[in-house]
């Protein structure tokens, strides 16, 4: 085993990518601590390295190691964000003219950046690390071409409606704020909520204001759910192992033996791993308390960079478990209480945190309590700070995407 020291974010430099699909360009903060590095340059380093032994020895396939393009990757000693960031939005290998469709024709000098998918090649004239982020930059200057690098919010009145703010950073695809934008106007391309527009026709002007068109040419021209089979919306999920008609299972564990809605309680095409059927609470007694993951803003997933925050760690030390009045009052637990959480998969304790925030449910007229857990905490750091709440979760996926499903399971609490 190698412990290689990667820095943690604010400490390098490169983009990140929220849930909106924006893409935002960082900068460094702080310089790493001690021996950590920015784990771009520790995989650049790792890769000199394996491909210094092949010129040396014959190893399997040397060909992808010899003739990768590491003039794309940095300047033959450290790793250069920039650099990959505009590889993976793509740029001409050679000439290439593109005809528009209304006849004219561009040519793009090989070295230039790629500005859009619709002109990515399978010819081998472009190169594009990612089709999704092509656009993001187009030209070789960091000053001109790194559109994640805008913080300008400038913007219409119209985009000002919705909060578009078009010039702040980007968004893929094509800078496109709202997917599907076009089944929001009508058959003439007049958005159906005026007052809150996100794409309108301009008919002197021959063109769509407001947000990217989600797919070219004018009102009409195409459908507008443009990546469906038949650019409509659907009722239906073709593909889906659960699919394709909509139906509604309770999770693997739950306070029902049984739901209204159909004979079927859970997902058949659920992913459940082995030795979990063993381990499952439905409508048990012993575990009564329906119980769910979650986040604090002070911890970024398991912990384990913030947790070592100093700062971070005093405001969010410890592992809790938030709770009603009504859970605390039936148990005889008040706020800040040692509590201990079980059921058939393990044990954990927290830190009782009693707020109006959580209630209680009544589900098929019986009262049913719930808590909430944080998954930021486990064992090395701090000694004092609890164990992690996958203790207690199944282990059991999503029928299509195999996530897991953590967000709803049985328990028991109690004081310690």
């Amino acid at each position: 085993m190698f412990f290689l020291p990667a820095c943690v974010s604010i400490e390098k430099e490169g983009s990140i990518t929220n849930s909106g699909r924006w893409m935002q360009w960082r900068y460094p903060g702080p310089k790493p601590l001690g021996q950590s590095k920015p784990d771009g340059d520790i995989a650049y380093e790792l890769f000199l390295a394996v491909r210094e032994a092949y010129t040396k020895a014959k190893g399997a396939f040397p060909e992808p190691i010899l003739g990768a393009n590491l003039k794309d990757w940095g300047d033959g000693h450290s790793f250069d964000p920039q650099k990959l960031a505009r590889l993976i939005n793509g740029y001409y290998v050679k000439d290439v003219t593109v005809k528009a469709p209304d006849g004219t024709e561009t040519t793009y000098k090989a070295g230039s950046q790629v500005t859009t998918f619709a002109n990515l090649r399978d010819d081998g004239s472009t190169t594009c690390g990612d089709w999704i982020y092509c656009g993001s930059y187009v030209d070789p200057d960091p000053a001109k071409g790194n559109l994640a690098a805008r913080m300008s919010r400038d913007q219409t009145p119209e985009q000002a409606k919705v909060g578009l703010f078009p010039n702040w950073a980007w968004a893929w695809p094509l800078n496109r704020r709202v997917l599907y934008n076009r089944a929001g106007v009508d058959a003439k391309g007049q958005p159906l909520q005026p007052q809150k527009a996100v794409l309108a026709w301009d008919e002197a002007a021959k063109k769509w204001v407001g947000d990217i068109p989600d797919g070219s040419g004018a009102p009409g021209a195409i459908h507008p759910f443009i990546m469906q089979t038949h650019g409509l919306g659907q009722l239906y999920g073709p593909g889906l192992n659960d699919g394709p008609f909509p139906e509604h299972y309770e999770p693997l564990e739950g306070p029902i033996a049984s739901q209204p809605f159909s004979k079927q309680l859970h997902n058949p095409a659920a992913l459940i791993f082995p030795g979990e059927e063993a381990l499952r609470s439905v409508a048990d007694p012993a575990f009564p308390v329906v119980c769910t993951t979650m986040r604090v803003t002070e911890h970024w997933q398991t912990g384990l960079m913030t947790r070592w925050t100093p700062w971070l760690l005093e405001a969010e030390p410890q592992m809790f478990c938030e709770m009603s009045f009504a859970l605390a009052k039936e148990r005889g637990i008040e706020n800040g209480d040692k509590v201990v959480l079980q059921n058939k998969r393990g044990k954990i304790w927290a830190i009782a945190m009693v707020t109006n925030r959580m209630q209680p449910m009544t589900i098929l007229g019986k009262t049913t309590h719930q808590v909430a857990i944080p998954w930021h905490f486990a064992w090395v750091w701090p000694a004092d700070g609890g164990d992690s709440a996958n203790l207690l979760t199944p282990s059991v996926g999503d029928a299509n995407t195999g996530i897991p499903e953590t967000k709803a399971f049985m328990v028991n609490v109690a004081k310690a």
